[in-house]
């Protein structure tokens, strides 16, 4: 189980991601750059970036227009 990696780490990136970005894209950027030997936990902290950077531009963009 060591060698694949546990499913739960990403989905609480995600989660993170959803409430805090900034804090979600160091979680991804640790996963990518530091779990390196387990593929699972590279490919989503890949995916946790790129989602974080999204969330974030769609919050910032909402604050700006709608919540003045």
């Amino acid at each position: 189980m060591e060698d694949k990696g546990n499913i739960i780490v990403p989905i609480i990136g995600y989660v993170i991601t959803l409430i805090i970005p900034i804090i979600g894209l160091l979680y991804g950027a640790a996963l990518f750059f530091f779990k390196k030997d387990v593929e699972l936990y590279q490919k989503h902290g890949r995916f946790i970036i790129y989602f974080s950077i999204v969330i974030f531009v769609i919050s910032t963009i909402l604050k700006l227009t709608v919540f003045k």
